[in-house]
């Protein structure tokens, strides 16, 4: 495989407006995030739930021969640690339940002209407790594409389809995204997933407003102690909305903090018979970190006010 060294290339590539889902290129990214105890939703047993989930990703980028092409080979893992306490009849049991997600994502990014842009991202996923012998229920293959469309240094817009697993199930949905950069603010929509505006983005420190969905569905392969019932998988969304603040260390290095309300939670175990059992939290508080390096550039086309 041909993989072009010159990375002063691709960074002035990736700044020129292919970096469709990311206000930054980051390279490498580490993040934590803490969901304090809740109480279950419909439940009289006393029954709580809290969460820890991190997450490391690796992006690598590789132009290709024609310089109108670029691939993004992204690694990723997230640990989603689910903390249960409450009642059954035999008296209080305390458990905690570990989900694990190993994927390599694979992004083609095709100027089309300097209008037109495509983006086509497929992603093979391992999604599992892995308590077990991996078997095909384990993986799944998520995907989405998307065409941009650049009005000008200030404003793109585009829409596509994605399979995912978002919503805690897996899903064909309709894609859209919007991008608006002033010297001082940004806005990116990328529906349904992400929602943000950012103020002075050009500075060391900026901060602003994000809303963002996630979730998951993962193979379940041992039993759930405080559901008491064979559990075949593991369905888990939910909403963050709240501030956001970032600050530069340096050219290359950031540090993240986000807060702020987790709604809309789901957490639902199904069984063989896909019958469910639901362990939906209250809304609750969230909390987290994330520290991320990235190329050193230079914006000299910065949109002017």
């Amino acid at each position: 495989m041909y993989i072009k060294v010159n990375i002063k290339i691709v960074i002035l590539f990736l700044v020129g407006g292919l970096n469709v889902f990311a206000q930054d290129f980051e390279l490498f990214k580490i993040e934590s995030t803490y969901y304090p105890m809740q109480n279950i939703e419909e439940s009289d047993l006393n029954r709580e739930i809290g969460f820890w989930e991190w997450s490391a990703k690796l992006t690598i980028p590789q132009l290709l021969k024609n310089e109108k092409s670029l691939l993004l080979h992204q690694l990723r893992y997230t640990n989603l640690r689910a903390e249960m306490e409450g009642n059954l009849l035999s008296g209080p049991t305390e458990a905690t339940k570990t989900y694990h997600t190993m994927s390599y994502g694979l992004s083609w990014i095709e100027t089309l002209n300097p209008k037109w842009q495509l983006v086509v991202n497929v992603l093979p996923t391992l999604a599992s407790d892995l308590e077990g012998a991996l078997s095909g229920d384990d993986f799944l293959f998520l995907a989405n594409a998307i065409a941009i469309r650049t009005k000008n240094s200030r404003f793109k817009y585009g829409f596509g389809l994605a399979y995912t697993t978002s919503f805690g199930r897996q899903l064909v949905i309709p894609m859209g995204m919007l991008k608006y950069r002033t010297n001082t603010t940004a806005i990116d929509l990328l529906l349904p997933n992400k929602l943000s505006v950012i103020f002075h983005i050009n500075k060391p420190f900026n901060y602003g407003l994000q809303a963002r969905l996630d979730g998951g569905l993962f193979n379940n392969n041992s039993t759930v102690q405080i559901i008491n019932e064979e559990v075949d998988a593991t369905s888990y969304s939910r909403l963050n909305i709240g501030p956001v603040m970032t600050y530069k260390l340096n050219d290359f290095l950031k540090i993240d903090l986000e807060g702020g309300m987790a709604v809309g939670r789901r957490l639902t175990f199904i069984d063989s018979n896909d019958d469910t059992f639901n362990r939906t939290p209250e809304n609750g508080l969230f909390f987290k970190v994330g520290l991320s390096i990235s190329p050193k550039k230079k914006n000299k086309n910065a949109p002017k006010d």
